[in-house]
């Protein structure tokens, strides 16, 4: 295996794919308000086209794997739950022998398909949840009917998935459930991360009232709960906390406590593009240089240059068309 690493020792091991950039939320953290409100679905409709096949994703997955030896794959969006061919890509990807499989999803159509994954070989999921209070959520995910999303979680727990959840805390917006939402995720038995509001996609170039900060996310933990931090991993975006009532929490403080110094992700887009680094907005398609080991390799190597030394300053990039 030809050895691709930098300066810091960074390595790619994971690899998070978009795999559409559909999404049937349009959370005004992604999506500025000129995509207006989402209607309400009632069945299961997959997108009908989606921007690569089955056997491009693969065929891309497996020259990335080939030289870099990924150890974890994650399945992302838009929203995933919307590609027609996601379980026999899981299928695939197992049969590369990435046996880590994520999914990244809103859970609205998780109810309906938590078992199947579980059973096609997915082995873990993040859900997206920002409040427990169905106006709020509503509000922030611009959809009538977020209800669906606990059903999804439940759907997960029991098909046996490992399950996180996810909240991006926005002042005045949601900051009002954090407590809820660490108390339900206790309740299920679940980890739950509270994550830090990204300059991204319309909100680069915006003033970042809404930044709600680690520091301020624990103030209002510790008025409740008293907590332990626990020792980081490697490579972990998360900082975690057990709290005196028996929780378990991560902030993803991408301003406060940045984590680009060991980060060993590399991430792609539904139309083949790939990214070093969510700071650079530009992508490399790598297709051209799938049959040249010694090309394909000098490709990844530029990607993972492209990494900050320290902190993430931003993108145009929006996470709808790269992923979370």
């Amino acid at each position: 295996m030809i050895r691709i690493e930098d300066k810091l020792g960074r390595r790619f091991e994971k690899l998070r794919i978009s795999l559409l950039n559909s999404c049937n939320f349009s959370c005004v953290y992604c999506v500025s308000e000129d995509f207006g409100n989402i209607q309400p679905e009632t069945t299961f409709k997959p997108i009908a086209e989606e921007q690569l096949s089955i056997e491009d994703f693969t065929r891309l997955i497996n020259g990335v794997h080939r030289l870099s030896g990924l150890k974890s794959i994650r399945l992302t969006g838009g929203e995933p739950l919307l590609f027609r061919n996601l379980i026999p890509l899981i299928q695939q990807i197992q049969k590369i022998g990435i046996p880590d499989i994520r999914l990244t999803t809103n859970a609205y159509y998780l109810k309906e398909s938590a078992k199947r994954l579980f059973e096609a070989g997915l082995t873990s999921v993040n859900i997206s949840v920002d409040a427990i209070d169905l106006y709020v959520f509503n509000k922030i995910s611009r959809h009538p009917n977020t209800s669906r999303v606990f059903q999804g979680i439940e759907a997960a727990i029991n098909a046996g998935l490992n399950v996180k959840l996810n909240a991006v805390i926005m002042r005045g917006k949601n900051d009002s459930q954090i407590i809820p939402l660490l108390d339900y995720a206790t309740v299920k038995g679940v980890k739950i991360r509270f994550l830090e509001l990204m300059k991204m996609g319309h909100l680069y170039h915006a003033e970042n009232g809404l930044f709600f900060s680690e520091k301020e996310i624990l103030s209002i933990i510790q008025k409740k709960y008293g907590i332990e931090r626990i020792q980081r991993e490697f490579a972990s975006t998360a900082n975690y906390w057990r709290t005196s009532g028996g929780g378990t929490f991560g902030i993803i403080a991408n301003e406060s406590t940045p984590f680009c110094h060991d980060c060993n992700r590399l991430r792609m887009d539904s139309n083949g593009y790939f990214y070093g680094c969510l700071s650079n907005s530009h992508g490399e398609k790598l297709s051209p240089y799938l049959h040249n080991d010694f090309l394909l390799a000098e490709k990844l190597k530029e990607l993972l240059l492209l990494k900050q030394p320290v902190k993430f300053h931003g993108s145009e990039l929006s996470m709808r068309n790269i992923g979370g």
